[in-house]
């Protein structure tokens, strides 16, 4: 079976999840999925309509958004009511980080030197446990300072890396490894059971 999908996301800087949603698809049994993803539009809604806005019928979609100060309860109702003014009538999964998706790139030490360049470097992180992650209210300027610390360089070096950090961002997100501390992320685990849980939905309604 060929499943369809469509990820909406809420900016482009965050397509990148598309990589873990078809690394789930094809560890639970659909190895050849058919990805579109969709950031357009003001208003979730329109977004899904926006990407729903095709000739192609999807079989699940998904949608992001970051839970920010509402939390993740509120982030999963305002979803399910702009899936449901868009008509759409098939599985659907949210990814809500909480509270922000740079929660998730702030647990794997060894990605972060990596992708600054540094992977030998000897400059301490003491980065945040799973728990310690999602509680941060603003885990984005915290990566921030976790990738110049481990970029360990002053003056127009860092300057540059400073510059480089959506592309960085863009780089750990996509490389995000699946298992270890991810799995004691709450938010993280939700979504991936219920991406398991539509699946085995898709597979009842053949």
């Amino acid at each position: 079976m060929v499943v369809r999908c469509l990820l909406v996301c809420e900016g482009s800087s965050d397509t990148a999840l598309a990589t873990h949603v078809q690394r789930l698809l094809v560890e639970y049994g659909y190895p050849q999925p058919e990805f579109t993803t969709a950031t357009s539009g003001r208003q979730l809604v329109d977004k899904i309509r926006n990407g729903l806005g095709n000739i192609i019928r999807y079989s699940l979609l998904f949608v992001h958004r970051d839970s920010d100060r509402d939390g993740p309860d509120a982030r999963y109702g305002e979803i399910s009511r702009a899936i449901e003014e868009a008509t759409f009538s098939e599985p659907w999964i949210g990814i809500v980080p909480v509270h922000m998706t740079e929660a998730w790139l702030l647990l794997d030490e060894v990605a972060i030197r990596d992708v600054v360049g540094n992977p030998n470097g000897r400059a301490q992180l003491n980065l945040p446990s799973p728990v310690e992650a999602e509680r941060m209210a603003d885990p984005k300027t915290t990566l921030q300072s976790f990738l110049l610390t481990a970029g360990d360089v002053q003056g127009r070096r860092r300057r540059k890396l400073e510059q480089r950090f959506p592309r960085i961002r863009n780089q750990l997100l996509e490389n995000l490894p699946v298992g270890g501390p991810l799995e004691q992320l709450p938010s993280w685990v939700r979504f991936r059971d219920d991406t398991i849980a539509a699946l085995q939905q898709l597979r009842t309604n053949l």
